[in-house]
């Protein structure tokens, strides 16, 4: 049986909806971190825009981002070129949640009503004010400054609740006003006039080899075209849509009555509307699955050593239990327990996300180091001596840096062993993996703190 395309981009869009709603669900019970579920920040192409300049300026990402997002950006920006917003129009879920609540208002009987034009003309304008200063205060403030206000944030918290609704409350609401509500009326009110990622999108658009085209010979001019765009384009009153606001996804081109008056097409070739969605999402998995094979996809990001030696709260994310924090930061649980706030009897192994807001755990974490470090009055961990040969190769290089008050870059260098060690790994399986003797370590530390 022959699938239609609107039938088959409705399978496509449902498809990765629900995906990337069980990923985010998923999260919430798993967690993050290496062996966890990836959070939403590493799985959206907008993230890689976010966190560029950090990446280029001294090659780390932002909080939350990881590699996978710009390579993500990398592939949505390549098909744009090459086929069109087919990513706008058959992939994005927030697109897909807008289209849909305009489709569920229409069987409601709801009347969509349309903005005036010179409203609707200026206001297509604001999603690039929008990503204009998200891209501002993200690069100068070094953090996702857009995340509070985030709805497909909001949308992969669902399953966390009022606590998730609390944590970010506007992101919920721009959700349901502009998502859901306004969507009601206007179909894809957020793609047309607020989305972010649609603003980096709509110029490359312009560029894209494969456009709507229409025949002069072949038209019939109904009117249909217009009627069935969702964000309200007239094919019919051109022969090229160029219009930075199409979305490629061919509603206009299956609904013309007119066999040829309407296709997708670039100079010299022609595409139907299932060839065109069908390329796009190819060239989208398939860079997903190219990334995979060459070993660069990873949607896990830990801070660099030195940004971890000068404030290890840096290296505590939410996945982590209490347990795990300790370990990262050199502190028993009992006195993160008193800095952060929590009761004695909290639980030390459940995620930290899952028993108070894990930003907040972590500022106060933050804000204690910063005031230890200020003073020189308080001990990251008890140190009951500082014999280098007490050092044991369970122990981790960020425990022995904690534990001797030296920096881990230091220890490593005394010892000769590479830079690029991570932290948070054994020193025994470590000095296995290259080859060397925990025995080093100990003897750098001595010399460093100078005892015999």
């Amino acid at each position: 049986m022959k699938v239609k395309p609107m039938r088959l981009r409705l399978l496509v869009q449902g498809g990765f909806l629900a995906f990337m709603t069980w990923t985010g669900y998923r999260h919430q019970v798993v967690g993050g971190g290496p062996s966890g579920v990836p959070p939403v920040d590493a799985l959206c192409p907008f993230g890689g825009m976010e966190s560029l300049y950090s990446f280029l300026a001294s090659g780390t990402w932002l909080r939350r981002v990881a590699p996978s997002s710009l390579i993500l950006l990398g592939i949505v920006l390549l098909t744009t070129v090459l086929i069109g917003r087919t990513f706008c129009g058959w992939i994005c879920p927030l697109g897909t949640l807008g289209e849909w609540s305009a489709k569920l208002s229409r069987k409601l009987g709801i009347r969509q009503k349309e903005l005036p034009g010179q409203v609707d003309r200026p206001l297509r304008f604001l999603k690039y004010a929008i990503l204009a200063a998200i891209i501002g205060f993200t690069w100068k403030l070094g953090t996702l400054a857009w995340r509070a206000y985030d709805p497909w944030v909001a949308w992969m918290h669902l399953s966390g609740g009022l606590d998730a609704m609390a944590e970010a409350p506007w992101a919920f609401v721009v959700l349901f006003v502009t998502v859901f509500g306004a969507s009601v009326f206007v179909e894809r009110f957020w793609c047309r006039y607020l989305c972010p990622l649609g603003a980096l999108l709509a110029p490359l658009q312009k560029l894209s080899l494969f456009k709507v085209r229409r025949s002069e010979e072949h038209c019939i001019h109904c009117h249909l075209c217009a009627r069935a765009c969702p964000v309200r384009l007239d094919p019919e009153s051109v022969e090229v849509t160029a219009s930075a606001e199409c979305i490629a996804c061919g509603a206009c081109v299956y609904a013309c009555p007119k066999e040829k008056a309407l296709f997708f097409g670039s100079r010299s070739k022609v595409l139907s509307v299932t060839a065109a969605g069908l390329l796009g999402i190819a060239l989208f998995l398939g860079g997903y699955g190219l990334s995979r094979a060459a070993g660069i996809w990873s949607t896990y990001a830990p801070p660099p050593a030195d940004q971890i030696a000068q404030d290890p709260t840096r290296a505590v994310f939410g996945w982590m239990d209490l347990r795990k924090v300790s370990e990262t930061v050199g502190l028993p649980a009992e006195k993160i327990l008193e800095i952060t706030g929590l009761s004695a009897d909290t639980p030390l192994d459940r995620p930290i996300k899952q028993i108070t807001d894990d930003e907040a755990f972590r500022k106060a974490l933050a804000d204690w180091f910063a005031a230890r470090k200020e003073s020189q009055t308080e001990t990251l961990s008890p140190r009951p001596s500082l014999n280098p040969e007490e050092i044991k190769g369970t122990m981790t290089l960020r425990q022995v840096a904690q534990t001797y008050g030296l920096e881990g870059r230091k220890i490593l260098e005394k010892a000769g062993w590479p830079a690029d060690l991570p932290p948070d790994k054994p020193l025994k399986e470590i000095a296995a993996e290259i080859g060397k003797e925990v025995s080093e370590i100990r003897s750098a530390v001595r010399e460093l703190l100078g005892t015999p």
